[in-house]
C-alpha cells in the first residue's frame, strides 16, 4: 500500500458515496453498511451481524442464495438489476468481496435512480 493510499480515509469516502453500500459475509450476514445506506434501503445499526434474509422478501432471498452459492462455487460475475418500489426505481449491483484472492462475501450497492 502506498503512502497516499494509507492517507485516504476509506470509511469517510464510502459514507460520502450517493449509493447504499452493504457488505455481507459468506453466510449472508451484514458486516458493514455505509452512512447513506439507511436513507436508500432498510439498514439499521441493530442489523449488523444478522442475516440479510431476515429483512428481505422470499423472492429476494432466493436471489441472495443463488448469488452466494455462485460465489462459493468460484463465480465472480457481477449481478445487476433494476428494482421498482412504489414510485421509486433503483439500480442494484452485487459483486464478490475478495480478500486477496479468497472469496469473503459480497458487496451490494443500491443507487436511487431519477
Amino acid at each position: 500500500m502506498s503512502t497516499l493510499e494509507q492517507d485516504i480515509p476509506m470509511q469517510e469516502l464510502l459514507d460520502q458515496l450517493p449509493v447504499a453500500v452493504t457488505v455481507l459475509d459468506r453466510r449472508g450476514n451484514i458486516v458493514f453498511f455505509n452512512q447513506n445506506a439507511p436513507s436508500i434501503v432498510d439498514r439499521k445499526p441493530e442489523y449488523l451481524g444478522r442475516d440479510i434474509r431476515e429483512f428481505h422478501k422470499p423472492a429476494s432471498n432466493a436471489k441472495v442464495d443463488e448469488i452466494l452459492s455462485a460465489y462459493a462455487q468460484g463465480g465472480r460475475q457481477e449481478h445487476s438489476w433494476r428494482l421498482e418500489r412504489g414510485d421509486k426505481e433503483f439500480m442494484v449491483r452485487v459483486r464478490p468481496w475478495l480478500k486477496g484472492q479468497q472469496w469473503a462475501g459480497l458487496v451490494h450497492t443500491v443507487m436511487l435512480l431519477g
